[in-house]
C-alpha cells in the first residue's frame, strides 16, 4: 500500500458497498472473518459468498449482519460450467508435474486416479518440459477468460479470495480486482493458484518468497498467520510433567493410505514413549474420523486420545474459541510436542512449546511417510535445520532413536521451538494485518 494510506483515512469515506468475499469452506471464512469484522466497523458491506449450510452458523456469529450480506457459494459453484471444465483440464496441462515436488507427489496421483484417459493424458504431458511457473496462472486467464459470461462477480470491484478457492475459472474474468488471502502456508507451492491476484497477503516473508517464486505477482505483501493468532497471542507455560502430545498428520477420512503409514509409526512411538518413561496422548485432525484411531488403542491402552471437533468430514469446521482454548490446554499440559508433518507444530511454537521434529529418512520401512521430504514446504521450513531434527534413517533401531528423542533431546526440541517462533516472528501484528488487507479492499486498484 502506498506511503499515507491508512484503514483509519478510508473510515472517512463512509463507503457503504464493500467488497465481495468468496469463501468456499468455513476454514476460509474463519481466514476473512477478521477482515469482514473491520469493514463492518467503517459502514461498508461486504458480499460473502458460502455455502449455504453455513449461513446460519455465520448469522449466530454476527450480532448485528448490517455489514455482511450472505449470498450461497453454490450461485458461484454453478456458474460456467464450460469454463470450469476448460480450466479443470488445463491447469494440469500448462503446470506438468515438475511445478513443485509437492504437487508431482500429492496432486499429481490424485488427478491421475480419475479415469484411464487422465492418467494416458497426464503422462504424455510429464515428457514434456514445463511452463515457467509465473506464466501459468497468466496463461489459465487468457485461455479461460473468453468463455465466461458477464457479471458472475462485480467487475472493478474488488474480490477478496481466500485460498485455494474452488471457483477459480470464475476468477480469470478480466477487470476483476482480484485480492487473495493466504489461508495455510502450504499453499504457494502446492498446485497453481489459477488466476492472476493484483495483490496476494501471506504469513510473513518466507511465504512471500514462495508466492513470488511459485505463483508470480509483483504486489505481494505480508500480513500475518491469522489461524495461529490464537497461541501467538497467548502463550503458555508448557509442562515439566511426562505427557507427549502428538498430532496426526494425516486421517482415515481423507488420506487413508497414509494415515495407515502413520498408524505404524505411531506404534513405534507407543513403545519409544513406555521405554522413556513418558505418556503420549494423540490428537486426531480437526477433520478426522471417530473410531481411526481405535486399533491403535487397543493395541496400546495407556495411549490417550485428544477429542475430535464437530465437523461434517472435510473442511466444514470452524477453530473456534472454545476449541482453541481447549488446544491451549491440551499444549499447557504437555513438555513436548512429537511432529511429523503437521501445521500443529506452529502451534506448539507459537505458544512456546518444545518440537521434536522427525524426519524419516528411511524409505523401505516408510515408503510413504518418507516422502515428506519432497513436500516443499515441509522441506524449507520445517526441514531446513538437520542440525534440530530427530532423524530416523536406514538401519537404526525406530524405537530406540525415538525413545532417545523423547529422553534427550530436550535442548534440540526447545531449540527447533525457538526457530519456528522466529520463522513466524516476521509476521507484524495481527490488528495492523487486517487494517492493511481491510485498507486495500476499499483502495481497489488505484496505487
Amino acid at each position: 500500500m502506498a506511503a499515507g494510506w491508512r484503514f483509519t483515512e478510508f473510515r472517512r469515506l463512509s463507503v457503504s458497498c464493500g467488497p465481495a468475499v468468496i469463501a468456499g469452506t468455513l476454514i476460509n471464512y474463519q481466514a476473512a472473518e477478521p477482515v469482514l469484522r473491520r469493514l463492518a466497523e467503517a459502514a461498508v458491506t461486504s458480499t460473502l459468498f458460502l455455502p449455504g449450510r453455513y449461513h446460519d452458523f455465520v448469522r449466530a456469529r454476527w450480532a448485528s449482519m448490517d455489514g455482511l450480506h450472505l449470498r450461497p457459494h453454490e450461485v458461484l459453484s454453478a456458474a460456467a460450467p464450460l469454463a470450469r471444465l476448460v480450466h479443470h483440464v488445463l491447469e494440469p496441462m500448462l503446470a506438468g508435474p515438475a511445478f513443485s515436488d509437492t504437487y508431482r507427489f500429492r496432486e499429481w496421483p490424485r488427478l491421475a486416479a480419475h479415469s484411464a484417459a487422465a492418467r494416458a493424458l497426464l503422462a504424455a504431458r510429464a515428457a514434456l518440459p514445463g511452463m515457467p511457473r509465473g506464466a501459468i496462472n497468466a496463461a489459465l486467464q487468457r485461455a479461460v477468460h473468453p468463455l465466461l459470461p458477464r457479471g458472475v462477480l462485480p467487475e472493478g470491484g474488488p474480490v477478496l479470495a481466500v485460498t485455494r478457492s474452488d471457483v477459480r475459472h470464475l476468477l480469470c474474468a478480466g477487470g476483476l480486482d482480484v485480492v487473495s488471502l493466504m489461508e495455510s502456508w502450504d499453499h504457494p507451492p502446492k498446485a497453481p493458484m489459477g488466476y492472476q491476484s493484483r495483490t496476494a497477503f501471506v504469513w510473513n516473508a518466507a511465504t512471500r518468497e514462495d508466492w513470488v517464486e511459485f505463483q508470480g505477482g509483483e504486489d505481494v505483501r505480508v500480513a500475518y498467520p491469522f489461524k495461529l493468532r490464537y497461541a501467538l497471542e497467548n502463550p503458555v507455560q508448557s509442562s515439566e510433567g511426562d505427557l507427549v502430545l502428538y498430532p496426526a498428520t494425516f486421517s482415515a477420512r481423507s488420506d487413508p493410505a497414509f494415515f495407515s503409514a502413520e498408524l505404524t509409526l505411531l506404534d513405534h512411538l507407543c513403545r519409544a514413549a513406555r521405554t522413556a518413561g513418558m505418556r503420549l496422548l494423540v490428537k486426531p485432525k480437526p477433520n478426522g474420523l471417530e473410531g481411526e484411531f481405535a486399533s491403535l488403542l487397543a493395541r496400546h491402552p495407556g495411549v490417550e486420545l485428544a477429542p475430535y471437533k464437530d465437523n461434517d468430514g472435510s473442511t466444514g469446521y470452524f477453530l473456534d474459541e472454545a476449541y482453541n482454548r481447549q488446544r491451549l490446554d491440551l499444549l499447557a499440559r504437555c513438555a513436548l510436542v512429537v511432529n511429523l508433518g503437521t501445521t500443529f507444530a506452529l502451534d506448539a511454537a507459537a505458544a512456546g512449546v518444545p518440537v521434536l521434529q522427525l524426519r524419516l529418512d528411511d524409505a523401505p520401512r516408510f515408503p510413504l511417510l518418507s516422502q515428506a521430504d519432497r513436500w516443499v514446504h515441509l522441506q524449507r521450513h520445517f526441514l531446513s535445520r538437520p542440525d534440530l531434527l530427530c532423524r530416523i534413517g536406514e538401519g537404526d533401531d525406530v524405537d530406540a532413536r525415538l525413545a532417545d528423542g523423547l529422553s534427550g533431546e530436550g535442548h534440540r526440541a526447545r531449540a527447533f521451538s525457538d526457530h519456528l517462533r522466529g520463522w513466524l516472528s516476521g509476521a507484524g501484528g495481527a490488528s495492523r494485518a487486517i487494517d492493511d488487507i481491510a485498507a486495500r479492499l476499499l483502495q481497489g486498484g488505484r496505487p
